[in-house]
């Protein structure tokens, strides 16, 4: 009893907090609170004995792919093995692990699909070895990898141009399982010994019982100056110096999912790690584009800093073992289409899921839900998902309805599709420990529970206080929680009801950085120290399945906070817990590009932010940008004042239902560009140099987006704003002279058409604009954030206003030629 007093005295005070708060950096671990992290960092490469040398590379079995050992002196009788495929499509697989390990190490399952990670080239790859170089060559496509022996290194080229080189610096650490009582067990080559068998942070100790077990590698990007990825990061798109000159703080980047209350989106925060974690590296020039992905989803760190010709990169992952996919072609989009292959592409979404989506914490009742529904309706602003946070239920008992607030929540979601619209609710990933609910007692009755090191069932405290957590990694775990969505199991449900799953990095209001503590046992007994960055995805994953047997013949659509590589084959994504200030609506754009380029294409940020209370014009500029955005929200914090678009005044909300208005216009283009993600992986909102590859002077930009090929949306992110400087790209040398025209679309109205149409007749042609050039392009709060068509394309759009997308299906078509 005096547990669960404690966790709601906890509850009580986050739930106060969060308009007074910030973030707390001291709750978070650095580099140097890391142990493993110290070790990788302070190792310079320059021990002989613990450099590592390939034997001779041989044909593996059916020739396929190739495979030799590492070896150091330092661990002579510890080898590892080496394995390099050629796959198809123009990709190269460099695969390491221990061999003889005393315990297992663990390797990341389910994020690969179908063949592509062990389907050789086409022709065979070829293997030459001349003067001790061994060459793996994939067929027509040039793609060679390089392995010199002594000491190991790799150089994977295009056509001939060196692209991604591994172990280039020598700084390749392996550290091999041992019995704690072996020689040298107790100590470190780099004399940092603190940390090998136990850590401790805070008040919080993680009893290590394997040992040390990272494994690191330098992977330099010769002819590159940018390097992108490494979602999530609240910092901007193209990754700055974490170490070295020019670097605003001396961290590495941080892969590890976590509940991070009221980032900080300034530059010294950038290496801050957030809700998910994609570790995949993109890097592009005016020649090529490659890509690298680290399948491992241990806690992962990554130092970026400049070098004499391109960038070097330093990776280390705290267990797991080193598996790499390099993609290497001629454009960006290419590189997209190989990680798309190996991970999955997007999920073909429902076509309401692509409107305007309202939400808060909470709606408080059914009457709410029907007066909020039916102002709309009143301001004719079109609208197509209303959803229901954590208050909804019984005591914050994920499945079930409070009966007082909502008595009958099928009618409710009935009579909301009656008029096209859909509901959604939140799930989220802890269990209240209440024998008296079904959930959790018969998770409970089945031992489907994550554990302690010691094996028992693991609690901690989140939103309903002692709570426990399913471990989906699972299989007949997620089956189980698949069947909960069965009508008769989440009663008070109906098809027209879809999920939010929130809190599933997963949150831990008790635990080590607010998170579940890396000595934890899952099925296999595998470490959550292994899978941690996984856990958010085996959940989704559970409740894709869930809508499919909810809804056999009907696309899902579920939200999440945390993902990893491949989460875009089951859910949309936000950034989390953004706030109500200008400078987080102008970090909403570099964040959703860093998302849509590591596969995660569905995603968007809370319209007018989580926290604290954003005034008109940053509600209207917010609407303006994200109604461009391929996942588009409104949402607020419980504490917030209520912020429907009707409460900012008669000309805020006419502002804001032009905006709205204006997503819903441009629902067919929208629609095909998602279509062309789910089959090609292209990612719907992308950089300009997506599109504009040989344009060098867009690498570094991240203020504005294409959305798809024809549309480049420029945010405005600043108070006080009337024009925009715009810069509009061009093709590439030698291609035919590239126009802009400003899109009509971009809240003009019919009269700005005419307008427009009014100048080319008089042949002012003052909407014509050549790429390559900067425009001062109006951007008032009436004419909206600028947004610019490229010339030779087509935009279909849908013209008629009407309250959600179901009520379009029969209109005509406009073409923007």
């Amino acid at each position: 009893l005096g547990m669960r007093w404690a966790g709601l005295v906890v509850l009580l005070l986050l739930a106060a907090a969060p308009l007074a708060s910030a973030f707390k950096a001291h709750e978070f671990r650095y580099c140097h609170d890391t142990s493993f992290c110290r070790r990788h960092r302070k190792f310079d490469g320059t021990k002989p004995e613990a450099t590592y040398h390939l034997d001779t590379l041989a044909h593996g079995e059916g020739g396929a792919s190739f495979v030799g050992k590492l070896t150091n002196q330092m661990d002579a009788d510890r080898p590892l093995s080496l394995t390099v495929t050629a796959l198809a499509d123009g990709m190269i697989r460099v695969h390491i692990n221990e061999e003889g390990a005393i315990h297992k190490r663990y390797e990341v399952q389910d994020v690969l699909v179908g063949d592509t990670a062990t389907k050789p080239y086409s022709p065979k790859p070829t293997l030459t070895i001349d003067g001790g170089v061994a060459t793996v060559t994939a067929g027509d496509r040039s793609i060679a990898l390089d392995l010199a022996p002594s000491p190991f290194k790799a150089v994977v080229s295009l056509k001939g141009v060196p692209v991604v080189a591994l172990n280039s610096r020598n700084l390749m650490k392996w550290e091999t399982y041992k019995d704690k009582g072996a020689p040298g067990a107790l100590e470190d080559i780099t004399g940092d010994n603190d940390g090998l068998w136990e850590e401790s942070f805070g008040a919080h100790r993680d009893s290590r019982p394997k040992g040390p077990s990272s494994v690191g590698m330098d992977i330099s990007w010769p002819g590159f100056k940018h390097v992108y990825g490494l979602s999530e990061r609240a910092s901007s798109f193209s990754l700055g110096n974490s170490k070295g000159a020019g670097a605003a703080r001396d961290e590495p980047y941080r892969l590890y999912n976590l509940d991070v209350f009221e980032y900080d989106v300034t530059p010294d925060r950038a290496h801050q790690p957030l809700y998910g974690a994609v570790p995949l590296m993109l890097s592009h020039s005016a020649k090529h584009s490659a890509g690298l992905l680290w399948l491992n989803a241990a806690e992962t760190m990554i130092d970026v800093e400049d070098a004499p010709n391109g960038k070097d990169t330093h990776w280390f992952s705290e267990s797991g073992v080193i598996d790499i996919f390099i993609m290497a072609a001629e454009t960006p989009a290419e590189v997209q289409g190989q990680f798309a292959l190996l991970v999955g592409t997007q999920f073909m979404p429902p076509l309401f899921s692509l409107g305007y989506h309202q939400c808060r914490w909470n709606y408080k009742d059914e009457q709410d839900v029907k007066s909020v529904d039916a102002k709309f309706d009143e301001h004719d602003i079109p609208y197509d998902v209303i959803w229901l946070d954590i208050e909804h239920t019984v005591g914050k008992r994920y499945m079930t309805w409070d009966r007082h607030l909502f008595p009958d929540p099928e009618g409710m979601q009935e009579d909301l599709a009656s008029r096209g619209r859909k509901m959604v609710t939140i799930i989220d990933p802890h269990l209240k420990a209440d024998q008296g609910y079904p959930v959790f007692a018969e998770a409970k009755k089945l031992g489907y529970f994550v554990r302690t090191a010691d094996g028992g069932d693991f609690e901690g405290h989140c939103w309903p206080g002692g709570s426990s957590w399913l471990d989906y990694l699972s299989p007949q775990v997620r089956d189980y929680w698949a069947s909960r969505f069965k009508t008769e199991n989440y009663v008070g449900s109906t098809t027209q009801l879809y999920t939010w799953n929130d809190m599933n990095e997963p949150s831990v209001f008790n635990g080590p950085e607010i998170t579940m503590q890396k000595d934890l046992k899952h099925a296999g007994n595998v470490e959550h120290r292994d899978i941690h960055n996984q856990y958010g995805f085996y959940m989704t994953m559970a409740t894709f399945a869930g809508h499919h047997v909810l809804r056999p013949d009907r696309r899902p659509f579920i939200l999440s906070r945390a993902f990893y590589a491949g989460s875009q084959r089951y859910v949309a994504v936000w950034t989390g817990d953004n706030m109500a200030k200008w400078e987080h609506l102008a970090a909403a754009t570099p964040m959703l590009l860093q998302l849509s380029m590591t596969g995660i294409q569905f995603c968007g940020a809370d319209v007018g932010g989580f926290f604290y209370n954003p005034e008109a014009e940053l509600m209207v500029r917010w609407y303006q940008a994200a109604a461009y955005t391929p996942f588009f929200r409104g949402h607020a914090h419980i504490d917030t004042a209520r912020r429907e678009p009707w409460l900012f005044g008669e000309e805020a909300m006419g502002r804001i239902r032009s905006a709205i208005r204006t997503r819903y216009t441009i629902m067919p283009y929208l629609y095909t560009q998602f279509h062309r993600a789910h089959t090609l992986g292209t990612p719907i909102m992308r950089p300009l140099w997506f599109d504009f590859p040989a344009d060098e002077s867009t690498y570094a930009m991240d203020d504005a987006w294409m959305l798809g090929p024809a549309l480049l949306i420029k945010p405005v992110s600043k108070s006080g704003v009337t024009t925009t400087n715009v810069y509009l790209p061009t093709g590439a040398p030698g291609s035919p002279p590239l126009k802009w025209y400003p899109f009509k679309g971009s809240n003009a109205g019919k009269a700005g058409l005419f307008k427009k149409l009014w100048g080319h007749l008089q042949g002012t042609g003052g909407s014509q604009h050549a790429g390559g050039s900067s425009v001062n392009a109006e951007s008032s709060l009436d004419s909206g954030a600028p947004v610019f068509q490229r010339g030779g394309t087509i935009v279909p759009t849908r013209e008629r206003a009407r309250r959600s997308t179901a009520a379009m299906m029969g209109d005509p078509f406009t073409l923007h030629v």
